[in-house]
C-alpha cells in the first residue's frame, strides 16, 4: 500500500469519521484502497499526497531531510559554502 496523508489547508472535514481542522493532519494506515472524506464547512480546502512507502532511514535537522547524519552534515556544509547547487544571494 501507499502512504496518504491529508492536510487541511482550509476549513474542517471528516476523514474517516474523524474531525480535522486548519493545519490538522491525518496520516493513513497503508491498508486499504479507498478514504472518507466529508467537508463539515463551507469552502474548505484541503491537500491529500499519497506515494509508495521508501522503507529507508530519515534523519532531519532544520529544513535539511536526508537518510544518515553524515548526510546531514554534508548537505549543512554545502549549505553553509555555497556548495552543490546551495547559492546565496
Amino acid at each position: 500500500g501507499h502512504t496518504t496523508l491529508v492536510f487541511v489547508r482550509k476549513g474542517s472535514v471528516e476523514v474517516q469519521g474523524k474531525k480535522l481542522s486548519l493545519a490538522d493532519v491525518a496520516i493513513m494506515e497503508n491498508a486499504g484502497t479507498k478514504i472518507s472524506i466529508k467537508a463539515t464547512q463551507d469552502d474548505t480546502s484541503i491537500l491529500i499526497m499519497s506515494g509508495e512507502p521508501l522503507n529507508e532511514p530519515i534523519a532531519a535537522r532544520g529544513p535539511f531531510v536526508m537518510n544518515t547524519q553524515q548526510e546531514l552534515q554534508e548537505a549543512m556544509h554545502d549549505y553553509q559554502f555555497g556548495m552543490n547547487g546551495f547559492h546565496h544571494y
